[in-house]
């Protein structure tokens, strides 16, 4: 219980920086659920592929047939869900933020993110590629207030329950506690890494020291320079641009999770 309350102070502390810390030059423009599977299957994901590197917004359009929208039903049903709360504000963002979270694991779990980078797809990676993308969704939540608050606390829950359910299929379950506090530590550590990288004051190379530290050091090694730091500056080039097209997404598609991340990744690897 202690652990959790940490944990929500954290993230408490993460969405309020909004004055002293920002993801680019500019802004970024009751009952818990469990996560559901609402991630398009890897052909879909290639019809859904964007053709340029070029920031776009990363909404589904309306007619697309991977929006997850809330059911209408009418009558004695309709009467008892909103009697639970079940279209309240604070139960929608909870649903939005396990959709986007669902998106969220979607991403790193292709192994196509790995292979284009150059790194091996392991626990270590997976956990750090999931902060990378909680990271940038968080950020992209500050510019949504209150209510942005509560999403990245639910996006934050059901980040935790994922690691969890990760950390026990690797069979550490006697050491659960013992690694969710370590692995609490290296978030808020990536992510206060990431977040003074994108000052408009950093140096230009600063995303690519930070992303070398959080993703692909595994000890305290050096970075590399010439040919052998092209992933790892193709990363940072990555992620500046989903940074950019989580601006222009606009707020609706973004607090009901119908978004799908950007997946040309061998394009910014050029």
């Amino acid at each position: 219980m202690m652990l959790a309350q940490v944990a929500r102070a954290g993230v408490r502390r993460h969405l309020a920086r909004a004055s002293t810390t920002q993801l680019l030059s500019r802004p970024f423009a009751s009952v818990a659920e469990q996560v559901v599977d609402t991630s398009p299957s890897a052909k879909d994901l290639e019809i859904e592929k964007q053709k340029t590197i070029k920031a776009r917004s990363l909404s589904l359009d309306s007619s697309s047939r991977f929006r997850v929208v809330d059911p209408a039903p009418s009558g004695f049903t309709h009467t008892v869900l909103k009697l639970l709360g079940y279209y309240g504000k604070q139960s929608r963002l909870i649903r939005g933020a396990n959709t986007l979270y669902s998106r969220i694991s979607l991403q790193v779990n292709q192994p196509e993110l790995y292979a284009n980078f150059a790194l091996e797809q392991s626990f270590r990676t997976t956990h750090a590629m999931l902060v990378l993308y909680m990271w940038l969704s968080l950020g992209r939540l500050r510019a949504e207030g209150r209510d942005g608050g509560v999403m990245g606390q639910s996006l934050y829950d059901a980040f935790n329950h994922d690691l969890e359910r990760r950390i026990i299929a690797t069979g550490l379950k006697v050491l659960l506690s013992k690694w969710m506090k370590e692995l609490e530590k290296n978030f808020y550590g990536a992510v206060a890494s990431y977040d003074k990288a994108m000052r408009p004051e950093a140096d230009q190379d600063e995303l690519a020291r930070a992303l070398w530290r959080n993703v692909f050091a595994e000890d305290d090694a050096i970075m590399p320079t010439g040919p052998n730091s092209t992933p790892v500056h193709a990363l940072a080039r990555h992620v500046r641009k989903e940074a950019a097209c989580l601006a222009l997404t606009d707020s609706e598609s973004f607090l009901t999770g119908n978004i799908l991340f950007s997946n040309d990744f061998g394009a910014v690897t050029e």
